[in-house]
């Protein structure tokens, strides 16, 4: 950013302040101030790793920040999201939960005085970021500190790269007394610092290649495979069609985990997915999502059919073949149109031209096919992003059918805080956002991290071949794991799972 940018940038924000000061003194009320400028194009992850970093050392940054930081990008697409610090936090808990944010974010957005000259682009002027819980009640176990059952941070800062431009937005909160709750000149400090040319020098060396991850099982396999068959009996009785049954994989290293490494991992690995990394101070909650919950954009709604996989073939007959084989199965077309069924049936509370393809398609990823299915709808006036997560959540793709007799299921047997697992995560700002299923992912905290994974059982699933699934679905976590404690951008690691001592997760 030019000078001159930069002088008619803080010329702008005191316009927009007296403004604002006005406003909040009239109603009584906090007034956002939002201000979005083009920029030079910087990597949004580079941004956060750098600025993370300086705050270590820098009170004023520190302060800012705050411990809250967000990464968002879906790189087939050209599109990377980043947020630093917290103006407003809205959390909520109980089944009120989404509605509660929403209500507090319209009222937020009612007052604001925003200047966005890109035209409402994807990402640009005041946004959410943030996640739910899978679990209305929120997590319950100490790994998941910092992730309540609902956290929507409004970034102090943030950064939106859209198709090889560049935006930077700087958010405020004009206090009922007209004062802003951030002095603008520590705030432009804080821009001029993200959009500074030399964020990605700051990166410290790399550290040794030598380094291992052992990964242990939560639940042992034979108690987990048990389950399946409890599960399967349970839907041959009757008692359901469908449900999702989750495991948890505990990895650990001999020194602190680069989260932000594994999402550069990730991002690189599996272009196609939503990348995201969500950091509460000293943990972070990081992962590569096949599966996008829902999507606004104006008016059009889509959300992912993603149910029925199968391991990728060694050659490239072999992979087609097990590929025509995923598509000819019966159960896991049966198990693909639960999902696709719930979908199109939540949607159509909200919206209106609901569809989708009459049959699925295949999603290859690196290390499975997925059928895939996408479904498009048009909301109807009055309705909002939350509310159709809020009616979607959780899919029988993370759940089960019907959905609360599988999730009675699933707290009586799985014996898993899910805690973000499997639950929306992603970001809203006015009439677009996008919130995509979390999963691919892991909880990071130091030298420990967890990773989750799951599998839709349904009457005729098998307890050997769901668990050598829930293998294949783990795969690119521990590769991002194991590439982040390795010099250079890391592929694929020799057999990182094989270096665990013991239990059948390290396969």
């Amino acid at each position: 950013m030019s000078g001159a940018q930069s002088d008619r940038g803080a010329a702008r924000l005191v316009a927009l302040l007296k403004d604002a000061g006005a406003r909040a003194r009239a109603t009584r009320r906090p007034v956002l101030v939002s201000i979005a400028e083009p920029a030079p194009v910087v990597d949004p992850l580079g941004v956060l790793e750098a600025l993370a970093r300086e705050a270590a050392v820098d009170g004023v940054l520190a302060a800012q920040m705050a411990g809250s930081r967000m990464y968002w990008a879906r790189p087939a697409d050209g599109f990377a999201l980043a947020g630093l610090g917290a103006v407003v936090t809205l959390t909520g808990t109980g089944a009120d939960r989404f509605a509660e944010i929403d209500r507090a974010w319209a009222a937020l957005r009612a007052d604001a005085v925003v200047d966005d000259p890109s035209g409402g682009a994807a990402g640009v002027g005041p946004v959410l970021m943030g996640g739910f819980a899978f679990e209305p009640g929120g997590p319950r176990t100490r790994p998941w500190e910092g992730f309540p059952s609902a956290l929507l941070t409004l970034p102090r800062l943030q950064i939106a790269v859209i198709a090889g431009d560049c935006w930077i937005t700087t958010t405020l909160l004009v206090g009922a007394d007209g004062r802003p709750d951030v002095d603008p000149t520590v705030l432009a400090r804080l821009r001029s610092r993200a959009l500074a040319g030399t964020v990605s020098d700051t990166r410290p060396p790399p550290g040794p290649t030598d380094a291992t991850l052992a990964f242990t099982d939560a639940r042992p396999a034979d108690e987990w495979r048990a389950l399946v068959g409890v599960a399967t009996a349970a839907i041959g009785e009757g008692a359901m069609a469908k449900v999702v049954l989750a495991r948890a994989v505990h990895a650990s290293a001999a020194r602190p985990l680069d989260a932000a490494a594994a999402v550069r991992h990730l991002r690189a690995a599996f272009p196609e997915c939503r990348v995201f990394g969500c950091w509460r101070d000293d943990r972070a909650f990081v992962g590569a999502s096949p599966e996008l919950l829902v999507r606004l954009d104006g008016h059009d709604v889509r959300a992912d059919s993603l149910a029925g996989s199968m391991g990728r073939g060694a050659t490239p007959d072999e992979d087609a073949a097990r590929a025509a084989q995923l598509l000819a199965s019966a159960k896991d077309r049966a198990e693909h149109e639960i999902v696709r069924e719930a979908l199109c049936g939540g949607m159509a509370e909200l919206c209106d031209d609901v569809g989708s393809a009459p049959e699925p398609s295949i999603l290859t990823l690196p290390h499975v096919h997925h059928l895939h299915t996408p479904v498009r709808a048009r909301l109807r006036p009055g309705g909002s992003l939350l509310r159709l997560v809020a009616e979607l959540h959780p899919t029988p793709a993370v759940g089960g059918a019907p959905r609360e007799v599988a999730l009675r299921f699933i707290r009586e047997h799985e014996c898993l805080d899910r805690g973000w697992y499997a639950a929306p995560v992603g970001w809203l700002g006015g009439d677009r956002g996008e919130f995509a299923v979390a999963l691919r992912s892991a909880l990071v905290a130091g030298s420990e991290a967890w990773l989750f994974t799951g599998c839709g059982v349904v009457e005729d699933s098998s307890p050997q071949g769901e668990y050598d699934e829930s293998l294949l679905k783990l795969r690119p976590m521990q590769l991002a794991l194991a590439g982040s404690l390795a010099t250079g951008d890391v592929a694929e690691p020799a057999e990182p799972a094989r270096a665990a001592a013991g239990g059948d997760g390290a396969r």
